[in-house]
């Protein structure tokens, strides 16, 4: 898998089975809080041209971890730049798609389309789990879990999302749900330019339909689609539907432009 070195530092990201050239056809995945690019599995499968990075800190990235959406926008620019990305399409997950949000508000002439997947204006975390993931990680991930996912999901896929905190352990998810808790996008948001499209599982518990429903509404050039039967990790259980969904909307851009 490759890496790339900007500065001192060294970052891994993931390519799928299509080209993966820099242009304007190229989506960027990027993950959630606490997590890495193994949740685009099911996406980078896909014989499409994407990248998934590691965000720093994350996975096999170096750090150090960044405590705010807007240094990670920063660092997205930085990492686009080394790879000679001049227009591209971007998606992002939940924390990641925060990420995307505040990148398409700083460098919209970069932002071909949105993809903006179990993400809000401004989420709320309580402040009980904030404290569970400080004394106890174990349970933090365990409630992670039960909340993430719909009720019937393979145990597979979450014992998946289960390995992958533990593998990045409670600073990085702790130092996440921070740089997310502090993002509110409602002041600006309807000011993006960016053709823009929201998704969410029907069954989402971390971000609900009403969060995506807001944020859709709040954005004139945004497009809203619910993925039945799915939640939070919409694009680990049910990946057929939120690739069709992201298929037909980076097409219909590409045929409009």
């Amino acid at each position: 898998m490759p890496h790339i070195t900007i500065g001192a530092a060294r970052y891994f990201y993931r390519t799928s089975k299509g080209k993966t050239a820099a242009g304007r056809n190229l989506l960027i995945l990027l993950h959630g809080s606490g997590g890495d690019s193994s949740v685009w599995e099911k996406q980078l499968s896909e014989n499409i041209p994407m990248i998934a990075p590691d965000l720093p800190g994350h996975g096999q990235s170096d750090g150090p971890l960044h405590a705010s959406v807007k240094d990670y926008a920063l660092w997205l620019d930085a990492f686009t730049r080394a790879l000679e990305m001049k227009q591209f399409f971007l998606a992002g997950h939940s924390l990641g798609g925060a990420i995307a949000q505040e990148f398409s508000r700083a460098f919209p002439h970069k932002v071909a389309g949105s993809i903006l997947a179990g993400t809000s204006a401004h989420s709320i975390f309580a402040a009980a789990y904030l404290k569970m993931l400080r004394h106890d990680f174990s349970a933090a991930v365990k409630a992670s879990c039960l909340a993430a996912y719909a009720p019937g999901t393979a145990d597979a896929v979450s014992a998946q999302g289960s390995e992958m905190l533990a593998r990045n352990g409670p600073e990085t998810l702790y130092s996440d749900l921070r740089a997310y808790k502090a993002f509110n996008s409602r002041p600006w948001v309807a000011s993006l330019s960016v053709p823009v499209l929201v998704l969410c599982g029907s069954e989402d518990r971390i971000t609900p339909p009403a969060d995506a429903e807001e944020l859709s509404g709040l954005m004139p050039q945004a497009r809203l689609k619910i993925i039945p039967g799915a939640g939070h990790m919409a694009m680990m259980e049910a990946p057929r539907e939120f690739n069709e969904a992201v298929r037909k909307f980076i097409k219909k851009l590409k045929a409009d432009s």
